[in-house]
């Protein structure tokens, strides 16, 4: 797993797939931090991701390089309403600083991806791809 959470360290930005009516969605996304296990990302309780969350918290991430290393993260997310969480993620991110400025905002939500399946794989390396659980 530390693969991964060194890979992830690096390469942040990537698609968080949920789902609507047993229909995917696919959006960018930012793992904002990664701290004592928990894999942050952020949204608005005004966006419909916010709903689609709430409605089915299952998400997978993917994140590909253009040299062809890809890692998939599955599993159940969990909203934090921690100001301390929250606060955590904005110091971290700056992207998320600019845009919702502070830690109680309204419409600011974090969740997190704490457990559930990852795995690593690199097309050109030859190499099976490795499944963690988490």
């Amino acid at each position: 797993m530390d693969k991964i959470i060194n890979f992830l360290e690096k390469n942040n930005v990537g698609i968080v797939a949920t789902s609507e009516n047993n229909k995917p969605h696919g959006r960018p996304q930012h793992i904002h931090l990664i701290r004592d296990g928990k894999f942050y990302f952020t949204t608005a309780n005004v966006k419909k991701a916010y709903t689609q969350l709430k409605e089915n918290p299952y998400i997978q991430f993917i994140v590909t390089t253009p040299d062809f290393i890809t890692v998939r993260m599955s599993g159940k997310i969990q909203f934090t309403n921690d100001l301390n969480e929250k606060q955590l993620v904005i110091d971290n991110a700056p992207l998320v600083k600019k845009g919702y400025k502070t830690a109680d905002n309204p419409i600011f939500e974090v969740f997190y991806l704490q457990h559930g399946e990852a795995s690593y794989s690199n097309l050109l390396s030859g190499e099976p791809s490795k499944t963690f659980t988490f």
